[in-house]
Parts: C-alpha cells; sequence; structure tokens
C-alpha cells in the first residue's frame, strides 16, 4: 500500500489531498502539487507560473513527460553511430540516463555533448522507477518547504535556520521563535497536534524557546490561531499557538 503521507502520481494513478480551503478541485490540486514540487525538484525541474496554470488541466503524468520533453536539447544530440575519430567531450552518466529514455528497447546510442544535460537527466532518474513514471513526495516535506520559503521572504532582516522539523528565526534584537511544520486536516474541536505539541513542551523545558507556533495548512474550519495552554508549563512563561497556514498563494499568483 502507498504511504498515506505520499502525493504525486504513479503512472495514470494521482495521489492528491481531499480537497480543503480553495482546493477543491482536480485542476487546483495538480496547480498545488507542481507548484509545490518546485521547491523540492528546483535544481533540475522548475514549473513556470504559466505552466502551473496551463499543465494542470492534464494529468500530472503529461505534465511531467512535457517537462522532460521541453528540456530535450535535441540540436545536441548526434543519431550517427559514433565513430573512433570522432572527438569530443560528453557526459557520460547524463547520456546513459537519456539513452535509456529515448530509446528503452534497443541499444542504439546516442551521444550527447552538453554538460547541462545533468538536470535533465536526474529529472528522468527522479520520474522513473521500476520502469514506471512515478513522482511521489511527502507532503510533510511540501509544505515545510512552502512555510520555509514564505518565512524566508517576510523575515529577510533575520536569520531563519531550517531545523529539519521545524524553522527557527532569529535576530540580535529577537530571542527566537520555533515553527513546527505539519500537513495535518485540523478540526480545531479534536485538533491533531499532540506530536508537534510534544516537542514544543520539550523545547521550552529546555529553555530554549518560549514563543512556538505549530502551523498547519489552513482549511474550512481552522481559519483562526489556536491558543495552546500545557498544564505542565503553567509554571514557565510560553507561548503556544496552533497556526493556520494559508496555500492560497499559488493559486493567485
Amino acid at each position: 500500500m502507498l504511504d498515506k503521507n505520499l502525493i504525486g502520481f504513479t503512472c495514470e494513478k494521482e495521489f492528491l489531498p481531499k480537497d480543503f480551503d480553495e482546493f477543491n478541485s482536480l485542476i487546483r490540486l495538480r496547480h498545488m502539487f507542481l507548484n509545490l514540487s518546485n521547491n523540492i525538484l528546483q535544481s533540475y525541474c522548475n514549473f513556470s507560473k504559466y505552466e502551473q496554470k496551463k499543465l494542470s488541466f492534464f494529468p500530472l503524468q503529461s505534465a511531467f513527460s512535457y517537462k522532460i520533453k521541453k528540456m530535450l536539447p535535441i540540436s545536441f544530440i548526434k543519431t550517427n553511430k559514433y565513430s573512433s575519430k570522432q572527438s569530443f567531450n560528453f557526459c557520460l552518466n547524463s547520456t546513459k540516463i537519456i539513452n535509456n529514455y529515448l530509446n528503452p528497447k534497443t541499444k542504439d546510442s546516442i551521444f550527447i555533448s552538453n554538460k547541462n544535460l545533468l538536470p535533465l537527466a536526474k529529472l528522468i532518474s527522479i520520474c522513473y522507477s521500476n520502469n514506471k513514471m512515478q513522482v511521489l513526495i511527502d507532503k510533510h516535506l511540501l509544505f515545510h518547504e512552502f512555510v520555509l520559503k514564505k518565512i524566508k521572504k517576510l523575515h529577510s532582516d533575520k536569520t531563519v535556520i531550517d531545523l529539519g522539523d521545524s524553522i527557527c528565526i532569529k535576530s540580535k534584537d529577537f530571542i527566537g521563535l520555533k515553527v513546527y511544520t505539519s500537513w495535518k486536516d485540523i478540526e480545531v474541536k479534536k485538533p491533531n497536534i499532540n506530536d508537534e505539541l510534544e516537542d514544543a513542551i520539550k523545547s521550552i523545558k529546555k529553555g530554549e524557546y518560549y514563543q512556538i507556533y505549530l502551523a498547519y495548512p489552513k482549511n474550512d474550519e481552522f481559519k483562526k490561531q489556536i491558543p495552546i495552554y500545557v498544564d505542565e508549563l503553567k509554571n514557565e512563561e510560553y507561548q503556544i499557538k496552533a497556526i493556520p497556514y494559508s496555500l492560497r498563494s499559488i493559486i493567485k499568483n
């Protein structure tokens, strides 16, 4: 069974979150995935705003196939057989990967003399597993990277540190704020925040931080901050809040 935390696609089958907030259609959910995947795959695959909007009308498999074909530098491909008399520099690893993509059933070789093909080779590698086209990414990682990018932009005058499971914001005149991120469907009356809250309590007890936010995607029910009070911290000076973080900027840009 597929890990419930993974979203993306395997061949024609798509695995996307259930509708939430303004992401209430398959087109918008695809748009969201293409946008968020940029933060993970940006070194070798980046969907422009135009591509995100247009390609969201098609299956995700088609979107990534389009991207691969668009990146193929046809002008740098020699289709003639290699001769020992010829001499040029080429990227061996990229050549092997792209050859396998272009000619999966033949042994004919295409020699490629362009070091810039490494991003294309990486994209092909990430898109294929066991001869199947798929891209599956942990939703918590996608959300974390989205929040991190927003915080860096919002607090450009401060030091923002990615701690993996959380994000730290510091400056000379600011003690520090810690943000834990998790992609969960929060219900206000019964918020499932135990794991993040436990980490927050430990951090406060250690004296590392006194102001901690627990960030989750905003949904139709979870629209306002929720102050969290903990009995075992009643003698401590602290502030813990569950924060609804909107992803609407993805579809409004």
